[in-house]
């Protein structure tokens, strides 16, 4: 009897250096929750025995606990690393499925997250941070977890379009001299945009293509009439070159050209369309004749690239708001917290995470800064709780434990070799 109860205690000892060693590893792991190991004595005794004189047979481990206190939170500087300041955990899901489906979810209180190459907030697990979906004005629209989808964050929003009307207010020259290389009015040979002396000026002109990148587009004007004998009108012919090619006007009965009067303002041409299924029309209200060099006094067009992410905040509830290009910021999502009536009824996990089971009951959730949850704070992790002071300590106890229930075996040992040298 008293070796087995001498080996429940080597065990006792064992298990408690195991648990003590865990916590002394995982000193700088983000988010993770010290252990201890708490023992029960082993009494066994029958209804005909005499309580006073009842011997107890050993040790068991009777759980292993978890601490759930706080651990010290510092400061990172990194957006997307978030510290729980109080109680809750994160709600996370370990792959994000295309439904956003919350079944499976898991709980942790570490919040080093990251964003991965769909645009989900997960951490280095790959697990997604959770959060219920929202109104661009930040209403929730569910509070349930099982409606909760995995926080997204966009880098661009809005639907490109390709540019259809661009507006060009030019200022032209009046004097042949300021033609440029253009060898004559008209010029002797055909346009061609590789021969200067084809043409009088050309200017990059704003255009966006189908998916709402700018494209090479390049406008050149072709001085082909000054003013005579006959005519005190100014004429300009267009051409337009994307990507290297040029452009054939819509309508080739329409003359691609601009038509000043003898006070320089313009009279035909206002407009001009290049292209065939998808034309672009070119406005000129506003250009003028001038003795002046040329100059593009301004240039718009309504192409729509989509908007960058320029700005990503964290409020007080939880809520993730992004701000694209110079626009008014928008609501992404409010993340979730969780808490548990038991918490130390959850499954550890690993990875710094923890499961439901029947014993911790099903989680109750809610939202940062209300009642049961803590604050969430951006820029900032929680660390680990282990104290390693504590630890060490711990760790020289068991020790000794171990020594002693050793030292108390090798007594066994020698009373049963005494018995076995006794002669009869």
């Amino acid at each position: 009897m008293s070796m087995s109860t001498a080996l429940s205690g080597l065990k006792a000892a064992q298990t408690e250096i195991s648990a003590t060693s865990h916590n002394i590893a995982n000193v700088g792991t983000v988010g993770f929750r010290s252990s201890r190991v708490e023992f029960a004595d082993v009494f066994s005794s029958s209804p005909m025995s005499n309580q006073r004189t009842a011997v107890g047979s050993g040790v068991q481990v009777q759980r292993v606990a978890q601490n759930f206190s706080q651990g010290n939170v510092v400061t990172t500087g990194n957006l997307l690393d978030i510290a729980i300041e109080g109680q809750g955990f994160f709600a996370l899901q370990p792959q994000a499925d295309s439904n956003g489906s919350a079944g499976g979810a898991v709980f942790s209180r570490a919040g080093a997250f990251t964003m991965d190459t769909n645009g989900h907030v997960v951490n280095g697990a790959n697990q997604a941070l959770l959060c219920y979906p929202v109104t661009t004005g930040g209403v929730p629209l569910t509070t349930q977890i099982n409606q909760a989808v995995p926080l997204t964050i966009p880098m661009q929003t809005g639907a490109p379009s390709r540019s259809t009307e661009v507006n060009l207010v030019l200022h032209l020259p009046s004097d042949d001299a300021m033609l440029g290389s253009q060898s004559a009015v008209p010029p002797a040979a055909a346009f061609d945009p590789a021969d200067p002396t084809t043409f009088a000026r050309r200017s990059v002109v704003p255009v966006y293509g189908a998916d709402g990148t700018p494209v090479q587009a390049e406008a050149y004007f072709v001085k082909t009439a000054s003013p005579d004998a006959t005519s005190t009108d100014t004429t300009y012919a267009m051409h337009l070159v994307i990507d290297g090619q040029e452009v054939a006007p819509t309508d080739p009965a329409i003359p691609s050209t601009l038509t000043f009067d003898g006070a320089g303002e313009l009279t035909s041409g206002n407009t001009l369309s290049f292209g065939g299924t998808e034309p672009i029309a070119f406005h000129f209200d506003g250009s003028t004749l001038t003795s002046s060099p040329f100059a593009v006094a301004q240039a718009s067009h309504n192409g729509v690239t989509p908007a960058k992410l320029t700005n990503l905040e964290l409020d007080g509830s939880g809520s993730v708001w992004a701000t694209y290009g110079t626009g008014e910021r928008i609501a992404l999502g409010q993340i979730v917290l969780a808490n548990f009536s038991n918490p130390q009824g959850l499954k550890v996990m690993g990875k710094s995470t923890f499961g439901i089971t029947s014993e911790s009951g099903q989680p109750l959730t809610g939202t940062a800064g209300t009642a049961g949850f803590g604050a969430l704070r951006s820029g900032a992790l929680e660390r680990s709780n282990v104290e390693l002071t504590e630890e060490l300590v711990n760790l020289i106890s068991a020790q000794r434990n171990y020594q002693a229930s050793a030292k108390a075996m090798e007594t066994s040992t020698s009373l049963m070799q005494t018995i076995m040298n006794i002669r009869g």
